[in-house]
């Protein structure tokens, strides 16, 4: 069974156990919009964690304070792992330099097929 949830700046949607977060184009993330998406997040999950797969579809900048907030303990709450999807080299360094800089509180691996991410993730779903 597919749930799905559309937010102004993801789209959410859990499937076989697993959610898929997939961002909107031409996002720009600041701290309020950060704490939007975790609070949207949570109330869509319904459980308190779940396997992620983060599909950087639009992200073209992140502020600071974003993203300490979503790299702490409550910017994090409700994702048991993640896995994030990079189609591009913007993408790949984006996010490899983020996860040096912030050392996530959980596991997270980085993928180029979406496949691949899907079966890793599927040893969290409980």
């Amino acid at each position: 069974m597919k749930k799905s949830l559309e937010t102004p700046s993801v789209f959410f949607e859990i499937e076989n156990g697993i959610l898929i977060a997939t961002y909107k184009p031409h996002l720009k993330v600041t701290l309020k919009i950060a704490k939007q998406i975790v609070a949207d997040r949570l109330a869509f999950i319904e459980r308190p964690t779940i396997p992620t797969l983060v599909l950087n579809q639009g992200i073209i900048k992140m502020d600071k304070d974003a993203r300490d907030y979503l790299s702490s303990s409550e910017g994090i709450a409700g994702v048991k792992c993640a896995a994030i999807l990079m189609d591009s080299n913007f993408i790949s360094y984006t996010v490899n330099f983020f996860l040096k800089v912030t050392k996530p509180k959980l596991l997270v691996k980085t993928f180029t097929d979406k496949k691949e991410a899907l079966t890793w993730l599927s040893d969290f779903v409980d």
